[in-house]
């Protein structure tokens, strides 16, 4: 069975012209290890496509794979010049809901470099925006959630006022 063709101009989704980085917790990096070796992927490849699907859903993301207008495994394709990019809200430490995230997954002690579309950035910062958090700090969370679920804690629902 084929899915349409997702309606919109998906040109914007073409290069990876943009990157995160975010500090991950050592459970969620070592998931991305053994999913790395299953898939064939880098762990910027796994990551970027779990936040496609965050933003815009399984039926959108494989339309797109199947009309050939996203490619599961990518190269960056313009050189940026920035290490990576720290858009949104700016927290203080002290109302950085961390505390109960990481009692749940551990410090955040490994670094990601996420290669993405500056689209698909623009739009995690909207939505990073909307919650009160950083694009690193929403980012870390959606990826948490997919990857590790949400029996512990739910990751993108503790949101600033849980900090204790």
């Amino acid at each position: 069975m084929h899915t349409p063709r997702p309606d919109g101009d998906w040109s914007r989704y073409a290069a990876d012209d943009t990157a995160v980085k975010v500090w991950i917790p050592v459970a969620l990096d070592d998931c991305l290890d053994t999913l790395t070796d299953r898939f064939n992927q880098t762990k910027s490849d796994l990551a970027r496509n779990a936040l496609m699907l965050h933003v815009h859903g399984r039926l959108v993301f494989e339309s797109l794979v199947e009309h050939k207008l996203w490619r599961l495994c990518r190269r960056q394709q313009i050189e940026d010049t920035r290490k990576f990019c720290l858009m949104g809200t700016s927290l203080k430490l002290s109302d950085s809901p961390r505390t109960a995230y990481i009692r749940a997954f551990g410090k955040n002690t490994k670094d990601l470099k996420v290669w993405m579309p500056r689209a698909l950035q623009d739009e995690i910062g909207s939505l990073a925006i909307d919650v009160g958090l950083t694009v690193s700090e929403y980012t870390r969370r959606a990826l948490t959630a997919y990857y590790l679920g949400r029996t512990k804690l739910d990751p993108l629902q503790s949101g600033p006022s849980e900090d204790g």
